[in-house]
């Protein structure tokens, strides 16, 4: 283990690791610290969609900027780090599951045009039928995307990682135990009995991310949200398309992956802790959910049942940038279940902050400091 290094990044889930890796390239000393294994929790066991056009808002810009990137970096970390991420380009239907729906997702489609990446257009039931027989008949249209990527968010994770690696970072297994400081400015973190100094610290620690504020002596506020996913065995023929739609007051995602296995995703529940034991509710709810859109599904046996805890911010945004009151201090959370769209272009903006202390990506809106300018 390298006692020194230009920067330390705390957390090698997808956002640690993206980070680790942009600044790798450039040319900077990076050493990740990860307390268990790479991508070893919610990143990877994310559904793994690259879909940036289902999210507007201010964060809309952000997202399709790191799917670009991701398109530019995907051939890249894979051959750099022999791992196989398993990528799958494919079109997305939203459904229309209940009449009501129709005039929105209808409105959809010239916003996601305006993107220059994607095309889309409505379609009317029988298109939809036409296309994929096995959807529910009890359907009132749909919006449909070209093209979004379906890949395994666990080998995405291990690859941008082992990426970062080859171009000169050190991972490290060992739990971070607090940051060192020379008057308010990072230089080092501690490890144990153990420390390793540096001239910056980014602390991408996802659901524990608000430990960390024992560190920074201000409230960093990320919960743990639990979200389940359920695989059942692959459809056959498999299914061509990311199916999505609201069913039962909540959202489903119904796909069939590289895996072979058809994945329902996911749930979303709050005040669990940092619980991330399968329940049996949360396999019942996916299974209705999912066989409101596939009713084929219904027979179809169960392969695996995972859950993770995503990092949600008080206010459902992300959290990206400096540490107010401390130099040399990072940090980046709270992205929920956007993490693995959102690892390059947060790589960027941290790797831009950290070598430059300004990007051009516009990240103002989710500073830290929008909680601490509440508080005054």
């Amino acid at each position: 283990m390298r006692q020194r290094s230009d920067v330390v990044v705390v957390g090698g889930g997808i956002i640690g690791s993206s980070i680790a890796y942009r600044l790798a390239s450039e040319g900077v000393q990076v050493t990740i610290i990860e307390r268990d294994s790479v991508g070893n929790h919610a990143s990877g066991y994310a559904l793994g969609l690259l879909n940036p056009t289902n999210e507007a808002g201010k964060i809309e810009i952000l997202n399709h900027r790191s799917f670009k990137m991701h398109k530019e970096m995907l051939d890249v970390v894979q051959e750099e780090s022999g791992v196989d991420a398993q990528v799958l380009r494919m079109p997305h239907i939203e459904l229309a599951l209940d009449e009501s729906e129709i005039p929105y997702l209808m409105s959809e489609v010239d916003r996601i045009n305006e993107f220059d990446e994607f095309s889309s257009r409505w379609m009317e039931p029988d298109e939809i039928h036409k296309l994929e027989p096995r959807i529910s008949k009890d359907i009132y249209g749909g919006t449909l995307v070209e093209d979004v990527i379906m890949l395994d968010s666990y080998n995405l994770t291990l690859a941008t990682a082992l990426a970062a690696e080859s171009r000169g970072a050190e991972i490290v297994l060992g739990e971070a135990t607090g940051v060192v400081y020379e008057k308010d400015r990072a230089v080092g973190v501690q490890l144990g009995n153990e420390e390793i100094s540096c001239d910056s610290v980014v602390l991408a620690l996802g659901p524990w991310s608000g430990t960390a504020s024992l560190w920074t002596d201000i409230d960093i506020p990320i919960v743990p949200q639990k979200g389940e996913i359920v695989r059942v065995e692959g459809l056959n023929p498999p299914l061509g398309f990311h199916l999505h739609g609201n069913t039962l007051g909540n959202s489903c995602s119904v796909v069939q992956k590289a895996d072979g296995a058809t994945w329902l995703a996911a749930t979303s529940e709050d005040g669990t802790g940092f619980d991330v034991t399968p329940s049996l509710a949360a396999m019942e709810t996916l299974s209705q959910r999912g066989t409101r859109m596939m009713p084929e599904l219904e027979s179809h046996p169960l392969v695996l049942h995972t859950a993770c805890m995503r990092p949600v911010a008080a206010d459902g945004e992300p959290i990206i940038g400096g540490v107010p009151g401390k130099d040399g201090l990072f940090t980046a959370t709270g992205t929920g279940g956007k993490g693995i769209l959102m690892g390059p272009v947060i790589g960027k903006a941290i790797s831009d902050l950290v070598q430059h202390g300004i990007t051009d990506l516009p990240i103002e809106e989710f500073s830290l400091e929008r909680f601490t300018n509440q508080s005054d």
